[in-house]
């Protein structure tokens, strides 16, 4: 965005005019306000990657947990990681899809 002096740089003379001053006000106000929502905006994201991780991470600790459960216990059938890969990147994508995350 470009600041007040760089639009009337060929015309500085114009910031003195009570008008100009009065809309310089009111597009600093809509500049900040809109700096503060893209922050607000980046917080929301993180609190929603803050959640996708911890899931993530809750899944693996369960996934390895239940394969060693079934090799102690010698179990034929083992956790099938790839499928567990598979199905984990297909749900990181749909929950980016639906936060508007982009990785």
């Amino acid at each position: 965005m470009k600041t007040p002096s760089e639009i009337f740089k060929n015309n500085s003379k114009l910031l003195e005019n009570d008008s100009v001053k009065e809309l310089v006000w009111e597009y600093e106000k809509v500049c900040d306000a809109l700096i503060d929502l893209q922050q607000f905006s980046e917080m929301g994201k993180e609190k929603y990657l803050r959640i996708l991780l911890g899931e993530i991470r809750q899944s693996i600790s369960m996934e390895l947990n239940r394969d060693l459960e079934a090799e102690r216990f010698g179990e034929s059938e083992r956790v099938n990681f790839k499928n567990a890969v598979e199905n984990l990147r297909k749900y990181i994508d749909d929950y980016c899809r639906d936060h508007q995350i982009y990785l």
